[in-house]
């Protein structure tokens, strides 16, 4: 789209309520809080505050969107004390104005995007950058799901600071091309890190994403933009998560449609996990790309990675396996500090799925518990077990570091009714887990919840 030259944001403060269950345990036991007004949110992250020191946890906040009076997604920021009492929330979109006067009233128009969020970052003494991606549809535009990367960044009272603002656009001979936002990290350097996907044009109506990094810092400006990747149709590279090493080499994890080193299917294996290490230049230096294909049953099994996390022997990844027989299960992989190969697994469940019931569920986050254990988090997309048959639920599931479930770890939160996920975690400083969840009411309503578990996944 040509015609998208200057973006700017608007910040829309909101009050959310907080609505509490009466029969749940203590607040420094357990506890599930559910928070928004009657509108549509969607958490995507959560992450706890420490205070100066880095040493005291003071606070959970958590990144997502909400639907808006006028029906599109803003970015939404809400702020707890570890307890859940709500300290404070706010939300913000951004607006994308053309230089073209489309309506006739002789002013510029401008066009309002739905925000789907990425990650939020905390700022040593204070602040948080968010980063994520809007999208832009306007039929008069001939633009359908034109996606910007966009970064945000907000002081510690959840203050827009205006004239930090970020947005990035793919652009080759003219023509803007996607570009999506998936995480942001501040550098021992004192620079940022931002990755994701950009869009290609390969021509012949062909495009497809690659890899999308991007180094900069207020100081010395852009240090490094590049991409990597497979080029074909339908050939996408994602980066979703990034880590710095002690050496300053960056680690990021993701998918790609690079063979799996598994050789699984005669290397006819799909989309797979991805491994990319770079040096502090944005030189590639290692990469690794694996699968969970089943030779015995001749299924392709795609991997798409939905989050990673630095662990005490390497990174573990989640994400959703989509197979070739139109099928969804959750997986958790487990690779070394350098991208070797450790364990896999997929879910289909082994608590629930009695009488051969085999349940499909999706992989969205994951944490590493006191233990060392892994718990991926996620959604059941059909929940059913004996007599009990409801919506999608969601997903908790603890696994050991070979990636082999651990009996009686596993549990499913929800309403009876709606379509429940459990989207991410972290663990305090106490072993306590605390985990983000949207939750639906029906009706249009979906509220963000916090819930606070033992490290066994319980609220008893």
């Amino acid at each position: 789209m040509r015609y998208l030259i200057h973006i700017m944001i608007v910040s829309l403060l909101v009050m959310s309520c907080q609505i509490e269950d009466e029969n749940a345990p203590k607040p420094d036991e357990a506890f599930i809080k559910f928070y928004g007004e009657l509108t549509s949110y969607e958490a995507s992250d959560i992450e706890v505050i420490y205070d100066a020191t880095g040493e005291v946890a003071e606070g959970l906040i958590v990144f997502g969107t909400k639907v808006t009076e006028a029906g599109d997604k803003d970015y939404f920021v809400l702020q707890t004390d570890l307890e859940g009492n709500l300290v404070d929330s706010t939300s913000y979109g951004f607006i994308n104005q053309t230089d073209r006067d489309f309506t006739g009233d002789g002013n510029p128009d401008d066009f309002r995007g739905d925000e789907t969020a990425g990650q939020i970052e905390l700022i040593p003494g204070g602040g948080y950058i968010t980063i994520g991606t809007s999208s832009i549809s306007e039929n008069a535009l001939d633009i359908s799901d034109f996606r910007i990367l966009t970064l945000a960044f907000l002081d510690a009272d959840l203050n827009l600071v205006s004239d930090t603002l970020l947005t990035l656009v793919s652009q080759v001979d003219n023509t803007e091309l996607d570009l999506e936002g998936n995480d942001v990290i501040l550098l021992s350097d004192g620079s940022i890190l931002l990755v994701g996907a950009k869009e290609f044009d390969r021509g012949g109506g062909i495009s497809d994403f690659d890899n999308y990094f991007f180094k900069f810092s207020f100081t010395d400006g852009v240090i490094f933009e590049q991409t990597q990747g497979v080029a074909g149709e339908d050939e996408n590279d994602v980066i979703v998560r990034a880590f710095e090493k002690s050496s300053g080499n960056i680690v990021m994890l993701g998918y790609s449609n690079t063979p799996s080193q598994l050789g699984e299917n005669g290397g006819v294996n799909g989309t797979n996990a991805y491994f990319l290490e770079i040096d502090p230049n944005g030189t590639p230096v290692n990469f690794a790309a694996y699968g969970l294909d089943d030779p015995a049953d001749g299924r392709i099994y795609n991997e798409q990675v939905n989050d990673a996390i630095k662990t005490s022997f390497g990174y573990s990844l989640v994400g959703t396996s989509n197979t070739s027989n139109d099928e969804q299960f959750g997986f958790i992989m487990n690779l070394s500090n350098n991208g070797v190969f450790l364990s896999a697994n997929s879910h289909d469940s082994s608590t629930y799925n009695t009488e051969n019931n085999t349940l499909q569920t999706l992989g969205n986050g994951v944490v590493q518990a006191s233990d060392n254990s892994l718990i991926l988090l996620g959604q059941y997309l059909n929940f059913s077990t004996n007599n009990l048959l409801r919506g999608g639920e969601g997903m908790y599931v603890k696994f050991d570091q070979a990636a082999k479930p651990v009996a009686g770890g596993e549990n499913f939160f929800g309403l009876s009714d709606g379509n429940d996920e459990v989207v991410d975690a972290v663990v305090l400083p106490d072993g306590k887990i605390v985990a983000v969840a949207n939750v639906d009411f029906g009706g249009g309503v979906k509220l963000i919840s916090i819930v606070k578990l033992n490290d066994d996944g319980s609220l008893n």
